[in-house]
């Protein structure tokens, strides 16, 4: 038997590996020219739509401090009338 009669067998594998090889090596780079992109590129940004999403963040932040304000006003009138004390005593939360 000469050399060349026992990597015939073997060539399909090694061409396999190969094209194994080289698509996982494609993958690897699609993934990180991806991450790149994301990192340093990213999307343009529209100022209108930077200014409307600030807009919108203020209204949600008055929001939230009215609500508050208005949960510790609730808070102060059950103190006050002794409902709040009683509930602590008897371990409920209802207001009756």
């Amino acid at each position: 038997m000469s050399a060349s009669t026992t990597l015939i067998p073997l060539a399909p594998f090694f061409l396999t590996g190969f094209l194994a090889l080289l698509i996982f090596l494609m993958l690897l780079g699609g993934f990180v020219l991806a991450a790149l992109k994301t990192i340093f590129g990213g999307r343009k940004r529209n100022p209108q739509l930077d200014a409307e999403e600030a807009r919108l963040m203020q209204d949600l932040n008055r929001s939230l401090q009215k609500i508050e304000q208005r949960v510790e006003s609730l808070e102060t009138i059950m103190l006050e009338t002794g409902t709040l004390r009683r509930d602590a005593q008897t371990g409920s939360r209802s207001s009756q």
